[in-house]
Formats: C-alpha cells, sequence, structure tokens
C-alpha cells in the first residue's frame, strides 16, 4: 500500500493507493515557509483515527515549501515519527504537477491557485525555474494577485459604481474592509477568495479588461521567460480562467497541453502505473 500526498497552504489531500485508488482523505493545508511544524503533527494525529499507519510501504509527499532542502529534511523527518517503516520521499508540489500534468512530454508547467509557481520539465526532471517568491514579492498570475489588485482598486475608489457596490454588498457590508485584511491571520486565503468575485462577473466590461490584463502580465513576466511553447497549467485559477488563459497563449503562439483544476487523481495514476 502506497500513500500519495498533496499539500498546500490551503488543504491537503491523502490518496491510500495499491493498484488502484482505495480510500482518500481531506485535511487542512500546511506549508513549512509559512507554518510551524507543529500543524503537520496535528494533521498526522487527526490522520491517524481514519487509517492504519503500518501496513504504508511508500509515502510520495508532493507539497508546497519543499524548495529549501532544510524544509525538506523538517517534514520527513515529521513524517518518519509517524510512518517509521515507510520509505518516505519529499517533492515539490510542482514537480507533483509536472508528473501528474505532462505524461514525460516537456513543456512549461505552471501552477496558479492561491499562490503560484512555474518550471520548465523536460519530460522527466525540472530543468528550470523561475523563483515564485511567494505572496508578499511574487506570486503573479495567482488567486492572491487577483485579489490584492482588485481589492486595491476597490478601496482607492477606482471600480465602476456598479461593481464597487456589488462588491460592498457582498464583501464589505460593516465598512470595515482594511480593518479585516490587516486583523485576520489568513489575509492571503482571504485576499485570494476574491478572485471568486471577479470569475462570477467576468462578463461586466470593466472586469473583462481587468483580467485580461491580469494575465497579459503573468504572461510577460513569467511565462514567456521559458523558450517551450508547450504550455501545462494546473490550479482553480488556471482552472476557471481557462478561456481568458487560452486567448492570451494563442496571441503568444503558445499551445496550452493540459489545464487541470487539481491533478491528485492524474499523479496517483502515475504511481500506480509507475515502472522504475
Amino acid at each position: 500500500m502506497n500513500l500519495i500526498i498533496d499539500i498546500g497552504g490551503t488543504k491537503g489531500r491523502w490518496y491510500l493507493v495499491d493498484k488502484f485508488i482505495t480510500s482518500s482523505y481531506e485535511t487542512n493545508g500546511f506549508n513549512p515557509f509559512t507554518s510551524s511544524i507543529s500543524t503537520l503533527e496535528q494533521i498526522l494525529k487527526n490522520l491517524e483515527d481514519k487509517f492504519e499507519f503500518n501496513p504504508i510501504k511508500n509515502i510520495y509527499y508532493y507539497g508546497a515549501g519543499i524548495s529549501a532542502v532544510s524544509k525538506k529534511i523538517i517534514v520527513k523527518n515529521k513524517l518518519e515519527q509517524f510512518f517509521s517503516s515507510s520509505k518516505i520521499e519529499i517533492y515539490s508540489d510542482l514537480f507533483g504537477s509536472c508528473r501528474a500534468l505532462c505524461n514525460n512530454l516537456e513543456g512549461v508547467v505552471c501552477i496558479l491557485g492561491t499562490g503560484s509557481n512555474s518550471c520548465y520539465f523536460d519530460g522527466k526532471k525540472i530543468i528550470n525555474k523561475i523563483n515564485s517568491l511567494g505572496y508578499l514579492l511574487g506570486d503573479e498570475g495567482s488567486g492572491y494577485d487577483i485579489g490584492k489588485k482588485f481589492l486595491r482598486s476597490y478601496l482607492r475608489g477606482n471600480l465602476p459604481k456598479e461593481i464597487e457596490n456589488s462588491f460592498k454588498e457582498e464583501y464589505d457590508s460593516s465598512n470595515d474592509m482594511l480593518e479585516r485584511v490587516y486583523g485576520i491571520n489568513n489575509k492571503e486565503k482571504f485576499i485570494s477568495s476574491i478572485s471568486i468575485f471577479v470569475s462570477k462577473n467576468r462578463e461586466h466590461k470593466y472586469i473583462k479588461a481587468f483580467i485580461h490584463n491580469h494575465f497579459i502580465h503573468y504572461f510577460k513576466n513569467i511565462v514567456l521567460k521559458y523558450s517551450s511553447k508547450n504550455i501545462f497549467m494546473t490550479g482553480s485559477i488556471a482552472y476557471y480562467f481557462k478561456d481568458e488563459i487560452k486567448i492570451i497563449a494563442k496571441k503568444n503562439e503558445l499551445k496550452i497541453v493540459n489545464i487541470l483544476k487539481d491533478p491528485i487523481k492524474q499523479l496517483c495514476e502515475f504511481h500506480i502505473n509507475y515502472k522504475k
């Protein structure tokens, strides 16, 4: 029995697989750059009541925040405390997306969810990568990036009146948006959720242009910096804005090979079929 883990800052998915997927569990998210290791420990303690740990032969962990060796070691050490007899392999969520999306093809792989990440994948390994830099300095194209830009326009009074009123009714009826943004702990998740409002109102002329300009900026600063014409994408933002993304890709003579909302099942299939 193998355990496939796909875990980001927002949520985690834990899939038990043998010759097929036998069961799955969803947990809170974990990122070693932004969360204490005790968060992962609590997730594991909760999972002990869900399934037996002893029969797990191999664990394949794909997670956010695994770019640094030190973070990889911290995560592996914690997993070994709970899975003492399992072989554990730790990879970045970006590498997991490469395995799920590409099927041994080369191309640019992009994650566009709450945050963002990207790389050039040669079909077997990551060759080149533009650092994401996280939500404070980077995460271009992400849900957080959309939410931050839109929220700034709202707070500075730059939205059309009908859009401003609609947003205020849904998100800011108490007129305390700045207090909420700076007072809550999980700012990234809240700001990223504003992308849902943007998506729902995408037919409005102002928001249509806003979305277009958002992804023009993303392609210019991230995607076009790679030499490959093949583009693979995953994540909620990539999936729900795929029509706008495809238009911009076509204008830049790029081919969108695959867009998946969630790569976990394809990642499980990779491991089910993988032969070393």
